[in-house]
């Protein structure tokens, strides 16, 4: 996506997995996790090349959208951000959701929760107070690549023994933003909400097959702690 969009081509991609699959972020410590947790219960930890840290996908929506560099809404970190959220934030509410910014979100924080989804920064969407989504973003090749994770269920205790905290806590500070929801359906209403916000005429393709060199990334520690073979929809 990235490579397109420095061609000049934007394109967004809808994605789930039937799950569970943890994933890190670029920089986070594979320690954060229960390693032999996650192998005890054949969950594939893999990471991403955006940053913050680990969400847990499981039949949610993930929402990626790529633009080129001189595009008008790459301009700045946040003011992508900004951007991005104008167009989510209403796609979900028009689906059922009752996402809401925080108001005096900070822009980042010194000491991160290993749980991308405590942490309420001003790429986040909450429902009742508690984050539903989560965004994050990469600029490379004269490109950006912001995606973001919605949250349509929770399991509470999986987050729990896989970040060793109390299930508690993550009910405390997660919640769906559309229980239930279809993930495809949910996936194209936001791709039509967003491609009205860019001013331009949504088309449906089917990407070529992921070339070699970028599956073989995963075949190492560093992109895939566990080893686990993954296979995404």
């Amino acid at each position: 996506m990235l490579e397109r969009a420095a061609a000049g081509q934007p394109s967004a991609c809808l994605t789930s997995w039937p799950g569970p699959v943890l994933v890190l972020g670029y920089a986070q410590d594979p320690s954060d996790v229960d390693l032999e947790a996650c192998k005890a219960l054949a969950i594939p930890v893999l990471r991403r090349i955006t940053g913050g840290t680990g969400v847990i996908h499981r039949g949610d929506l993930g929402f990626g959208l790529a633009l080129p560099a001189s595009h008008a809404w790459a301009a700045g970190v946040v003011s992508l951000y900004r951007r991005f959220l104008d167009a989510l934030e209403p796609a979900l509410r028009a689906a059922g959701a009752a996402v809401e910014r925080r108001a005096d979100a900070p822009r980042a924080a010194k000491v991160r929760s290993p749980i991308c989804f405590e942490d309420q920064l001003s790429d986040s969407l909450l429902v009742g107070g508690r984050k539903a989504v989560g965004c994050a973003q990469a600029r490379r090749g004269g490109a950006v690549l912001i995606h973001a994770a919605v949250l349509l269920s929770l399991d509470a205790d999986l987050y729990g023994r896989l970040f060793q905290v109390s299930p508690a806590r993550v009910r405390a500070a997660l919640a769906p933003a559309v229980a239930g929801a279809d993930w495809r359906e949910l996936g194209l209403s936001v791709a039509a909400r967003m491609a009205e916000a860019l001013g331009l005429e949504p088309r449906a393709v089917r990407g070529p097959r992921l070339p070699e060199h970028y599956r073989a990334v995963y075949r190492l520690p560093r992109w895939a702690p566990l080893g686990v073979p993954v296979n995404g929809s």
